[in-house]
């Protein structure tokens, strides 16, 4: 595991406040460390191995329950939210269970709405507009007891500051906003598509974060994006990765790395921190996806054979259906295989006798029919109208 940072300590801003370089039309200048190449094949390597694993749905559902609330609790401590990780996690697993009180507004509420978009990334397929990125910012900041605006861009100049009230960094200017962000979502959805998948990803969430678009909830916003990015382009299996803590667990770092694309113009040094995270992420994951790999824990061929049959399938089957998957075997033996793999939690079945059919029990789409519909559709038509993008262009 890659763990050794300090290195990137060398990379600081000169001085702040750092402000927001213009960069119109974006088309960025791009560097990686050689070592970039190899780290990003590790991870996609990973990525595609972790489709072979099969696990009984209860430790699946306990890694899914903890990378979640996980990456929540550290991108959301990171802005004031006081919940500890073990009270998200409870939080994440009464979501996920259906068992949450109807409104829970404020810190709770926060968690609840970063689930209901992070469990569903096909919401934020590419390509990317305006609207959807402002719907995103109401969702997550909706209820949380947040008095600015969500879901519209800051009519009102801006600037980071740490707690002390010294100021780090400068925003776009209000009247430039509409248009920067269009014109990384331009690239987000064309010429980004050429790069490899985690270097667009990093450079979108850098700019998004430089430009800082909304009153409140941009890191929020950004993190959100960089994750449904990464799951919608390349690597779909990034959400069992607890890639927040490796990102944030080290803040200042975090923080001078942001500054110093901004301060020096280069992308290299935060690709590099983020890949390391990520990989740092896929590493922790497979080591438990391996210790729980039912393919690896003894079962007999034609049990495997049929696991991977049904997980292909992902539909309800007989047992004459699965006949067709194993040869040599007696519709009775199947049948004994089929309700051996229930008992091991890996298959779910309905009915009884001949008329029992069978499926491969899904954790992660069981929680996504789980989540209240109302949240999980709510559309917020965005304020932002073509007259008003017209009217801020310079």
């Amino acid at each position: 595991m890659i763990n050794n940072y300090d290195y990137l300590r060398f990379y600081k801003p000169r001085g702040y406040p750092v402000r927001h370089r213009h960069k119109g039309p974006f088309n960025p200048s791009i560097e990686v460390d050689p070592n970039f190449i190899s780290r990003a094949k590790a991870i996609r390597d990973y990525d595609r191995e972790f489709d072979r694993f099969i696990l009984a749905a209860g430790a699946y559902e306990e890694l899914i329950i903890d990378s979640y609330a996980t990456n929540i609790h550290w991108s959301t401590q990171l802005e004031g939210n006081p919940l500890s990780d073990g009270e998200v996690k409870r939080l994440t697993r009464a979501t996920f269970s259906g068992q949450l009180e109807e409104k829970r507004a404020g810190p709770q509420q926060e968690i609840v709405n970063h689930l209901m978009n992070l469990i569903a990334p096909q919401r934020f397929e590419l390509p990317w507009t305006i609207e959807k990125v402002c719907n995103l910012n109401h969702f997550l900041m909706k209820d949380t007891g947040s008095s600015c605006k969500t879901g519209e861009f800051r009519a009102a100049h801006a600037c980071v500051k740490t707690d002390t009230g010294q100021e780090i960094f400068i925003p776009a200017p209000p009247n430039m906003v509409t248009n920067e962000i269009q014109e990384l979502l331009n690239w987000a959805n064309g010429k980004a598509l050429a790069l490899d998948q985690i270097i667009a990803a990093v450079i979108m969430f850098h700019e998004f974060e430089s430009i800082h678009p909304f009153e409140d909830g941009n890191g929020r916003t950004g993190r959100c994006l960089f994750h449904l990015y990464l799951e919608n382009r390349a690597l779909s299996n990034s959400h069992l990765c607890k890639i927040d803590f490796h990102l944030l667990k080290d803040k200042d770092l975090y923080y001078d790395l942001l500054a110093y694309a901004d301060d020096a113009g280069s992308y290299r040094e935060l690709i590099d921190f983020v890949s390391i995270a990520i990989l740092n992420g896929y590493e922790e994951a497979n080591n438990y996806l391996s210790s729980k790999d039912l393919m690896t824990s003894g079962l007999d061929e034609a049990s495997r054979r049929l696991l991977v049959k049904a997980r292909t399938l992902k539909d309800y089957f007989s047992v004459s259906q699965a006949s067709d998957w194993v040869d040599g075997l007696t519709e009775q033996s199947i049948r004994n295989k089929l309700n051996d793999l229930v008992d091991l939690d890996v298959l779910e079945s309905k009915g009884a006798t001949r008329a029992r059919r069978y499926r491969f029990k899904d954790p992660l789409s069981s929680m996504r029919e789980r989540l209240p519909m109302n949240e999980r559709t709510d559309v917020r038509e965005a304020s932002i109208t073509q007259s008003k993008l017209n009217s801020e262009r310079p």
